[in-house]
């Protein structure tokens, strides 16, 4: 049994077909964060749902708390907006998608960051208005990175502090991000790879940018070489695979889009 309802926008992270016509649902919504719900009778009616349950949606959903244990009650949905038309796009729509799972991935049940749905929803506008870029995704991550307190050092060493981390160093996730070159011994892992200048700049640049789109024109400036992109790139996602510590089904996808932007 479930308390009364209550109202929370939200979009949501993946679904689980259960029974017959059930959904199981993981939603992140402004009211209650992360969460994860029941919506009865979803696959077989879709005007209470009014096609909400989807990926490129923004909606207000109707949720019921549980009494008992963790799975709220989805009682009706309805959309505010929609970024459907994305998914014409196989490399934007692996964008979007990368980005929503990311916000499952990263962060906590029910700790509501509002910040998290404005990040969501810029990405979705980005790619909707643009295409996909790598220099917007690389800023989403970011971003989100920064949401959950992980957002990688940069500018000076992650482990000592000393700025002088040009040359020489290293990228190493499991302490913080860039490593200067007298700390990087005691570097070692997986994770770990060498960020020469060009990388580290461009990292930075996109961690300058104030919009996405100003993350975007970066796919074309000609201070960063392809190379600097691809490191970079590697970069974040090592980061991001040493919080999660599990495989992102979006990132494996965009890795086999092979020659499409990543």
């Amino acid at each position: 049994m479930s308390s009364s309802a209550d109202d929370a926008r939200g979009i949501v992270v993946k679904t689980t077909p259960v029974r017959e016509s059930d959904l199981v649902v993981q939603l992140y919504t402004d009211a209650h964060g992360k969460l994860s719900g029941i919506a009865r009778g979803a696959r077989s009616s879709r005007r209470r749902f009014a096609g909400a349950l989807q990926l490129l949606v923004l909606a207000r959903y109707g949720l019921a708390r549980p009494r008992r244990g963790d799975l709220w009650s989805i009682e009706r949905a309805e959309i505010e907006r929609e970024w459907t038309s994305v998914a014409a796009d196989v490399v934007a729509h692996a964008h979007a998608a990368y980005v929503v799972e990311l916000v499952g991935a990263l962060l906590p049940p029910e700790a509501p960051d509002p910040h998290a749905l404005a990040i969501v929803v810029a990405a979705w506008d980005s790619l909707s208005d643009a295409g996909p870029s790598p220099g917007a995704l690389r800023a989403a991550e970011l971003e989100l990175l920064d949401l959950v307190g992980h957002r990688p050092a940069l500018d000076a060493c992650a482990a000592c502090g000393a700025t002088d981390v040009d040359t020489g160093g290293v990228f190493d996730p499991s302490r913080g991000g860039v490593i200067c070159r007298r700390c990087a011994a005691r570097s070692r892992g997986p994770g770990v790879r060498p960020l020469d200048a060009g990388a580290l700049a461009y990292l930075r640049a996109v961690a300058a940018a104030p919009t996405l789109a100003d993350a975007r024109a970066l796919d074309a400036d000609a201070r960063f070489a392809p190379a600097d992109r691809i490191a970079g790139r590697d970069a974040l996602v090592a980061m991001i695979g040493g919080l999660v510590a599990r495989p992102l089904r979006a990132l494996e996808y965009m890795a086999k889009l092979a020659g499409k932007k990543s």
